[in-house]
């Protein structure tokens, strides 16, 4: 999968009793290569469910909407129990982002 492929449309998902939208659009992209340093390491690294990668995705989701937030606050909001859930959301993300892909993966 390459960023090239995905379309920008959201999906809500809360942290630290907040709610953001996971959306996979520039800023996330920009906000994603700048932690990661190379954006298809992060979705190789996303798609094989590294809490790096999630961390660094909830991140940049996080900084685009709020420029003021921290790697380190993020990475202090999230807990293993949110793992599954953020992995559920990023996986409806990507689904919302990709739907032609789904489609044409037989789901």
């Amino acid at each position: 999968m390459k960023a090239s492929e995905l379309k920008s449309k959201g999906v809500n998902f809360r942290l630290a009793d907040k709610e953001y939208e996971l959306k996979f659009d520039m800023n996330t992209f920009c906000e994603l290569e700048e932690v990661y340093g190379d954006i298809n390491k992060a979705f190789d690294d996303l798609q094989n469910r590294k809490i790096k990668a999630i961390r660094a995705l909830i991140y940049s989701a996080i900084k685009a909407e709020d420029e003021s937030v921290t790697l380190k606050e993020v990475g202090r909001m999230l807990t293993l129990n949110d793992m599954e859930r953020l992995g559920t959301a990023i996986n409806e993300a990507l689904s919302v982002a990709m739907p032609e892909i789904k489609e044409n993966m037989g789901e």
